[in-house]
């Protein structure tokens, strides 16, 4: 589940803040994404990886709408590279180094926090980001709030980490409530642009991260907090579900 909600944030805040689809960045550097891929699949790794390693240097100077086709889609594509191409891993594995690196020592780049952050998941290893931004904030409190973002909220919670819970969220229901059920409501009103199966099947895809965001708060909330303050978050949740019961009716 936590790599599942984890993810989940990923896509949930690129689509809130507006990020460009693929299709919607420089036609070049779709052309040079769609190669990559071409070539990936046909085994032509070598050159593949050229192109992952031009874009990695390059797609964002060109336009900045790539910065999180980036972290959606190249970085997945080159570590599937390094699982089947000795120089893609190395280069992937050195690049990691560098951003853990820059992440520890300059933790207002948030570029290297994000590539960490992501680069770390996607190799399922998502605890050493937590472990992480705990070290760090031991001595330096509230020292990550320059890139602190949803995603980052999503995993403090689902790791329970009670550090980065008081430092960034303070309370978990108040921040449940006044964070997470607007963004959720407003998805589910979303879903009203679709018609038939396909709006039916958007509701049961926000009901269904609702309800997963929901049980990793309740969880942190029974092991730090006790069972007041889960009861509040599972209140919440119960009450957005009966008024979306009410809309449909």
């Amino acid at each position: 589940m936590k790599k599942l909600l984890t993810t989940g944030a990923f896509i949930i805040t690129s689509a809130l803040s507006g990020f460009a689809h693929a299709n919607d960045i420089n036609q070049q550097l779709q052309a040079k994404l769609d190669e990559a891929n071409y070539l990936y699949e046909s085994g032509r790794y070598r050159e593949a990886l050229d192109i992952v390693h031009w874009l990695d240097e390059k797609g964002v100077a060109i336009d900045h709408d790539f910065y999180p086709v980036r972290l959606g889609t190249l970085l997945p594509l080159w570590k599937r590279l390094s699982s089947s191409y000795n120089p893609a891993r190395t280069s992937y594995n050195s690049k990691l180094k560098v951003t853990i690196f820059d992440t520890i020592n300059n933790p207002q780049n948030c570029t290297s926090y994000d590539d960490t952050q992501v680069m770390l998941d996607i190799n399922g290893s998502y605890d050493e980001f937590i472990t992480l931004l705990e070290n760090k904030e031991v001595d330096y409190p509230r020292v990550w709030q320059r890139c602190w973002d949803q995603a980052s909220t999503l995993a403090a919670v689902e790791h329970a980490s009670k550090l980065l819970i008081e430092s960034y969220l303070v309370d978990l229901s108040d921040h449940f409530d006044s964070y997470f059920v607007p963004l959720i409501d407003g998805l589910y009103l979303q879903c009203s642009d679709y018609d038939g199966d396909e709006e039916t099947e958007c509701q049961d895809g926000v009901k269904d991260y609702l309800l997963g965001i929901s049980l990793s708060y309740q969880n942190a909330a029974m092991i730090h907090y006790g069972l007041s303050e889960a009861g509040s978050i599972g209140g919440s949740t119960l009450k957005l579900l009966l008024k979306w019961q009410n809309v449909e009716l």
